[in-house]
């Protein structure tokens, strides 16, 4: 959650106390400890489900519900707890606001209700704590339990990583996290392992783990129903996938885990038999519970594609490779200008900005992901040799097919003969040097799509933003497994204050225009902003203005609500032309040149067809293309 939204949160609920303490209205709050924070609901035992599912399209939304009413202690622990406010410092407000409110309690851990009941093991040469799996997803399951049927299978996803926790310090995380899909959109923790390394031993490591998979995967009674839970993948990177499946790292010999060195596929069975003896360095406890152990350990994308290949990429274009294909420092400015200037039209959908080319060794995975899907092919227009820029072409069209949902499931296919395309010439381009583990690694994501759905169904940045929150929680070096315990049981406890979001919100009423002449004589409200399931859509705002309405582009130039119906105003382009042609139209993939836009205003109900695209300027047009992110 951004610093803007949890002040925005702040500000409401505090603002909302102080109104409430000066209408001192007993009859309609007798409890002046009591803060209102949203209209009243009329039927507050109800639970609003109309974002539970059970599906993948669907999913339960913990970001940043209100509830109706909140008592003053709980808005207290929701206020300590998103802004990290230390036990002393809490404690320390407890006393001056006990002086007006003697109903708080006096320790900040009170308040919080901080467990102090949890047991640290000393095992494979660490600390660790098992959370469990059940335990880690009790709160979200209860919220859906009415819309589960019985003999229901829940589709787990775990995720293995380490996780340096200071600069000066060798003390690691190794956490194990799940995803149940369908259910949460968040991970949970399920282990938490503390050491100066990994674990020493990968039986104590999972050991728990597996005991409760191999109970779970048998059946269970949760809430009168019988269910099961079924581990459909493992998201890792390369390093990690190795030590969890008892298997040669990725730089050795037989080192991948999809292919043997005479080019044969490994397959579940042979993975079982240990048909490649140099493959195998043991056998890992999570052979016994059951799922494959080639299948469900996909190649995660934000590792391989992002870090991997793309920063590899940025590295042979401006430092290490051959002078065929590196760029000169003019260039790079020329590329940094299109990337800086690109800012604005950046919708907010996206956690960073573009950045410099000067600063690219400290570019996140999402900085990658979106150089090469959206910002890579506009900025380096033009500037690479065609030889090179094609060969970039063939990953960025490839990968953009498999994170697309849609996409996905009809040009799968092709997008395997694009990455073989990349892959094959990358040796001549650049030298048989760099091709690499990664570089490799693409020939297989095709196959994990087949398996598992398209990329983001299956990759490690939802894991990767936890472990970022998760290292956050520390506030001191001194004993980081027991606070990060404290810190995830005060959040379990502050999640049952949150409502679900509204699926639909207008925000920010204005009076400024422009109305269409045929909505002239009605009594209509405007509106800036509008939050529609997780996407943003906001008026006279370069980046997140530009949508896609049937084969049309459009600008929104305003936002509308009339009779309790919404609709958009906006003004289409009048040009749209395929912005490349090579691998492929871009237009088989929504992505247009596009250009004189019409003066005339146009307006239409809104409905799930109008779709957010990222706009980007080039030379005197915008590339205009679809936004994944809102199509999870």
């Amino acid at each position: 959650m951004d610093r803007r939204t949890l002040r925005r949160r702040a500000v409401k609920r505090v603002s909302a106390f102080f109104y409430n303490e000066e209408e001192d209205t007993p009859a309609c709050n007798p409890d002046p400890t009591r803060v209102n924070c949203g209209e009243v609901v009329e039927n507050p035992i109800q639970e609003d489900h109309r974002q539970i599912c059970v599906s993948d399209d669907e999913s339960v939304d913990e970001d940043d519900g209100i509830g109706s009413y909140m008592s003053l202690d709980e808005a207290l622990s929701d206020w300590a707890v998103h802004f990290k406010v230390s036990l002393v410092a809490l404690t320390a407000l407890l006393a001056i606001l006990r002086v007006h409110h003697p109903s708080l309690p006096k320790d900040a851990r009170t308040l919080l209700r901080t467990t102090t009941s949890y047991t640290i093991q000393d095992l494979a040469g660490g600390t660790y704590h098992y959370f469990g799996i059940l335990k880690a997803f009790e709160k979200s399951l209860i919220k859906i339990w009415s819309r589960i049927p019985d003999r229901h299978v829940f589709r787990l996803q775990l995720n293995v990583d380490g996780l340096p926790l200071f600069k000066s310090s060798p003390v690691q995380f190794w956490p194990i996290l799940g995803l149940i899909h369908g259910v949460v959109r968040k991970p949970a923790v399920i282990a938490l392992f503390c050491g100066n390394s990994k674990p020493n031993s990968l039986t104590e490591y999972v050991g728990d783990l597996v005991g409760e998979l191999q109970q779970l995967s048998k059946g269970f009674v949760f809430h009168g129903k019988v269910c099961y839970m079924k581990v459909t993948s493992v998201i890792c990177d390369a390093p990690a996938r190795a030590f969890i499946k008892g298997t040669k790292s990725h730089t050795g010999y037989s080192g991948c885990g999809l292919a043997e060195v005479a080019s044969q596929c490994r397959t579940d069975q042979s993975f079982a038999l240990m048909s490649d003896e140099d493959h195998h360095v043991s056998m890992s406890p999570l052979s016994y519970v059951g799922f494959s152990m080639v299948t469900c350990f996909p190649h995660d994308y934000m590792h391989l594609v992002c870090f991997g290949v793309v920063r590899r990429l940025l590295d042979l274009w401006f430092a290490a490779g051959p002078l065929s294909c590196r760029l000169s420092s003019r260039q790079m400015e020329q590329i940094s200008r299109k990337l800086i200037g690109s800012r604005q039209y950046v919708p907010m959908d996206f956690a960073c900005k573009p950045r410099g080319l000067s600063e690219r060794l400290r570019w996140k995975a999402t900085e990658l992901r979106q150089f090469l899907l959206y910002t890579g092919p506009v900025t380096l227009h033009n500037m690479l040799s065609s030889s090179v820029y094609n060969n970039f072409m063939l990953l960025s069209v490839a990968i953009f097919i498999l994170a697309s949902p849609s996409l996905s499931a009809t040009f799968r296919d092709f997008a395997h003969q694009l990455l073989v395309s990349f892959v094959i010439p990358f040796s001549e381009l650049y030298g048989p040097e760099f091709v690499t583990y990664n570089v490799h690694g693409l020939t297989h994501l095709s196959e994990d799509v087949k398996h598992r759905g398209h990329l983001d169904l299956i990759s490690g940045f939802p894991f990767e933003d936890y472990l970022g929150r998760m290292k956050k929680m520390l506030r001191t070096p001194h004993h980081p497994l027991a606070q990060v315990i404290r810190r995830i049981s005060e959040m379990d406890h502050l999640v049952e204050n949150e409502a679900l979001q509204e699926k639909r919100q207008l925000l920010k009423e204005h009076d400024h225009g422009p109305i269409p002449s045929c909505m002239v004589d009605c009594k209509v409200v405007q509106f800036e902003k509008l939050v529609t399931d997780g996407t943003i859509i906001k008026v006279s705002r370069d980046g997140d203005c530009c949508v896609k309405n049937g084969n049309h582009i459009a600008v929104i130039e305003n936002l509308l609500q009339c009779e309790g119906k919404t609709y958009v105003v906006f003004r289409e382009y009048q040009s749209m032309q395929p912005f490349f042609e090579y691998p492929l139209n871009s237009q088989e993939l929504g992505i247009y040149l596009v250009g004189n836009i019409s003066p005339q205003l146009k307006v239409i109900e809104m409905h799930r067809n109008i779709e957010k695209y990222v706009r980007l300027p080039h030379s005197d047009k915008f590339v205009a293309g679809p936004l994944l992110h809102t199509k999870q």
